[in-house]
């Protein structure tokens, strides 16, 4: 057995102290609560993203959502991987508190990226240089965004004070301006919290691959029920990650031959339970089909399309294909399935929003990192044979081009620090969700006015309709459903509203003070029609039961 030297055990100690030390900073620092007042504290860049994962957890250690349905989109199966937050919602209904139940998966899951990242780096490159380099280009983006940022803040002696003081990303299409997407800074880990721990799980599946492939059969198979766990977990953890294992197993199979029989095995076994699973969760409008270009805006010519990957990427764009081909041959054939996580979300939309293709790309930096610290590395090694001003001068423009290709991470790093808290009212202090925890049943169905944070969301209820744009992007035919929502409110006799209502198994309709105006609701109706269970003049919540006011009509 291979002896493992003190400095060795000192350095991967260092690394998994300060991987949990930096991804618990982050996780509580986006996502908190303040028990005396009873509040989720949220940080701003988080809140619309939370606005969907709140209510998903909610519904499984508040509500009853087995078999699991969205809790904005109820009566149909859910189109959402929910693990995560299923496995969330169980924390807190065990007795955790949402911030502790919430963010220790979180924590576990960028940690566990982190050092995923740098045993992979270690295992190909034997290199701790590489692997130190390999983190800091994962947590520091190579994008050009910070061209941006000197246009909006020109470089002068307050240049250090603004960068530590910024409050915004400055890139973040494709909601700001210009072409460099929002999806390369840590926000997308804060955000989704979901990402990280499956990145990964692949990260673990690809290195048991890498681990096993010169063993002999009888060995490999030992390995095989965590692959075929880690497939079958994907469609409930996260589904993009199928298509990038596809990948890997699909390259794997042709270029290792000693791990066929084993690759065969899972991916046999794998799709036997995957299939049948993925059915529902893809069905609807959410199906695959041609779209070449990504994000990128028209025409799509050759320059174009490479000037675009080069804003986004920075100088990676040239340095994980350089790496790619100074690489040994074996590291060469590990990483080529990397070519294919590229191209192919270039060429394909996976699911109604082409922005949810991010994630492949995500994933594509996550390995390529490791080979654009691999050439800068190598390059350093290579300029000492000669005399010790080229060595110097190399030196000198290795940690310049290290310099250009964090810079941008260091300045999305800020926003990220400086970002205050949103708070939003927690039970027992908000009295509209302890309502709705007390009065109504776990398997109720809300009739909801507004969209955000509802108060049925927070007590774990489903509401009848969330908010468009997340049951546009699940799959779900929002259109029909909000023409229904309107149809309940506008209606102008109580024995429209009621069939309508028990027709969709719409126990409660609430009626805000300020609803969604595309809603218009006949007021006059439900206050003269409809029974009230619960009015609170402060926030100015009107709750309805509709079993009690349409029970003629049943």
């Amino acid at each position: 057995m291979k002896h493992i030297s003190s400095k060795t055990k000192l350095f991967w100690l260092i690394l998994c102290i300060g991987s949990i030390l930096f991804a618990s900073w982050l996780m509580f620092h986006t996502f908190s609560y303040d028990g005396k007042n009873s509040s989720m504290l949220i940080a701003p860049k988080a809140w619309s993203d939370f606005g969907a994962h709140i209510p998903l957890i909610r519904s499984f250690s508040f509500g009853n959502n087995w078999p699991p349905e969205s809790p904005l989109f109820p009566g149909e199966p859910i189109r959402y991987h929910f693990l995560f937050y299923f496995l969330v919602g169980v924390l807190e209904k065990v007795g955790l508190r949402i911030d502790w139940a919430l963010n220790i998966p979180s924590i576990i899951g960028l940690a566990g990226l982190m050092m995923g990242i740098a045993v992979i780096a270690q295992k190909l490159f034997h290199d701790k240089r590489v692997t130190i380099l390999s983190l800091l280009f994962f947590l520091l983006n190579g994008s050009l965004s910070f061209i941006r940022f000197f246009k909006l803040h020109p470089v002068s002696i307050t240049t250090l004070k603004d960068i530590v003081t910024n409050e915004f990303f400055p890139s973040f299409a494709p909601w700001g301006q210009g072409e460099i997407a929002a999806f390369w800074n840590l926000n997308i880990y804060t955000n989704q919290r979901h990402l990280a721990f499956a990145f990964a799980f692949a990260l673990l599946f690809i290195g048991i691959l890498i681990y096993i492939e010169k063993m002999p059969l009888k060995k490999q198979i030992f390995f095989l029920i965590p692959e075929v766990f880690i497939l079958a977990l994907m469609p409930y953890f996260h589904q993009p990650i199928l298509v990038i294992l596809a990948v890997f197993i699909a390259c794997y199979f042709i270029l290792f031959p000693r791990i066929r029989v084993l690759l065969l095995l899972t991916g046999a076994v794998g799709a036997m339970y995957i299939f049948p699973q993925l059915f529902p969760l893809i069905s609807g409008s959410k199906t695959i089909q041609w779209h070449p270009g990504y994000l990128i805006s028209p025409p799509l010519t050759p320059l174009h399309i490479l000037w675009y990957w080069f804003q986004n990427l920075g100088l990676h764009v040239i340095l994980i294909p350089l790496g790619w081909i100074l690489a040994p041959a074996r590291i060469k054939k590990i990483t080529i399935p990397l070519l294919f996580v590229f191209i192919i979300p270039n060429l394909f939309q996976f699911s109604v929003d082409m922005i949810n293709n991010h994630k492949f790309f995500n994933f594509y930096l996550i390995l390529g990192n490791t080979l654009s610290a691999y050439f800068l590395i190598k390059i350093i090694d290579f300029s000492k044979k000669f005399h010790i001003f080229i060595r110097q001068l190399v030196t000198l423009l290795i940690c310049l081009c290290v310099f250009i290709l964090t810079l941008s991470g260091i300045i999305d790093f800020f926003p990220i620090v400086n970002d205050r808290y949103m708070s939003l009212l927690d039970i027992p202090k908000n009295k509209d969700v302890e309502f709705f925890i007390t009065k109504t049943k776990p398997t109720d169905v809300i009739l909801n006015s507004t969209w955000f944070y509802h108060p049925a969301s927070l007590a774990g209820r489903k509401i009848f309709a969330g908010y468009s744009y997340f049951t546009w992007s699940y799959g779900y035919d929002q259109t029909k459903r909000e023409n229904m929502q309107k149809k309940i409110y506008r209606a102008q006799t109580k024995q429209i509203a009621c069939r309508l209502a028990q027709q969709y198994n719409i126990t409660h309709i609430e009626l805000a003070r300020n609803p969604e105006q595309f809603l218009q609701p006949n007021r006059m109706l439900f206050q003269q029609e409809f029974i009230p269970v619960y009015r609170n003049p402060e926030s100015g919540l009107t709750v309805y039961d509709t079993n009690a006011s349409c029970i003629q009509y049943e």
